[in-house]
């Protein structure tokens, strides 16, 4: 993982750069902020720290995927190229995937079925990155429910054994929400008449989207063998408490002390990022032990929907870094 120094919401705040409503309703303390001038770099760093804490070599990985939400980089370089050139030199395989948030979780039901098909290699290496455009404005006011921070993540996939053993992956889209609409623009007699109709519009989104991370979880669940009650730590983005699918949370029974959001909430969302970066959170700051399943969500416009269900098989073996 590679994070930026802590930027505290007070500073922002008193500066006039984020209002005080959005920082009490959405609950974020600090972000983390890189002097990274390109986003990829980011992920060069946190790929070659995953891979020094692996047993696999750069010769045993044959294939890297990387994912990220915002623009990396100048537009002639291909990110994931890029990351591949600066970690593993030549050889193998680098692909991109794009499912914005839900990214890290897609990725990683791609190198799994990468390496279960049986292909040449025995290790797969994910990575992510993503830091706030300059070219966007200030940070605090381009997306107020999601405090983007700078970060990046990588994670190593073997066959052998490891600090985690992934269980089971669930993927589901739902495109019925990005077909364009292309009709002409509607004049409205009143105020009421448009909130209405962006109310038949957004409702039914929403809907799908709690419907979906539901069926996701459960699907993720069933196939890994086992009991929301035998869940020890639940990931999700860290996006603001105005945003958390507090009836999700009630469903399955998940206090807010069971989330990374504690930890979430002081470096901010990482796009793609958030589910490498609280699984690594939890391994390092030794929340979690040998036995215990941790669960991972994700979910990105468009849209897509994962879930990932893990099970901690050792501790690691490596110093912790420091985040703060």
């Amino acid at each position: 993982m590679a994070l930026g120094r802590r930027e505290y919401t007070d500073e922002a705040v008193a500066d006039g750069r984020y209002d005080p409503e959005y920082q009490v309703a959405h609950g974020y303390r600090s972000v983390s902020v890189t002097e990274y001038e390109m986003a990829m770099d980011l992920a060069v760093d946190a790929g070659r720290s995953a891979l020094s804490r692996s047993s696999a070599t750069v010769d045993d990985v044959r294939l890297l995927i990387h994912t990220y939400c915002n623009p990396q980089g100048p537009s002639r370089i291909q990110p994931a190229s890029y990351v591949q050139g600066k970690v593993l030199g030549r050889g193998g395989s680098a692909l991109e995937v794009n499912q914005a948030c839900n990214g890290g979780i897609a990725a990683l039901e791609m190198g799994a079925a990468y390496l279960g098909a049986g292909t040449a290699g025995s290790a797969v290496l994910l990575t992510t990155s993503d830091k706030h455009p300059a070219d966007e404005g200030s940070r605090y006011r381009t997306d107020p429910g999601n405090l983007p921070g700078d970060g990046g993540t990588g994670i190593v996939l073997t066959r052998g054994a490891g600090v985690a053993r992934l269980l089971s992956t669930s993927l589901i889209g739902d495109g019925s929400f990005s077909i364009p609409n292309f009709a002409q623009a509607k004049d409205y007699g009143t105020r009421k008449e448009f909130l209405d109709e962006q109310r038949r519009r957004l409702l039914p989104m929403l809907k799908a989207m709690a419907d979906l991370q539901r069926e996701c979880a459960v699907r993720a669940l069933a196939d890994a063998g086992v009991e929301r009650t035998h869940i020890s730590r639940w990931v999700f983005s860290h996006t603001g408490n105005f945003l958390a699918n507090r009836a999700f949370h009630e469903e399955f029974r998940i206090e807010d002390s069971a989330t990374t959001w504690d930890w979430g909430r002081t470096v901010g969302h990482f796009g793609a990022g958030d589910q490498i970066a609280g699984l690594t959170h939890l391994i390092e700051s030794g929340a979690v032990a040998v036995g215990d399943r941790v669960a991972l969500f994700g979910n990105g416009v468009g849209f897509s929907y994962g879930c990932a269900v893990l099970e901690i098989t050792a501790e690691p073996a490596w110093p912790a870094d420091r985040d703060d």
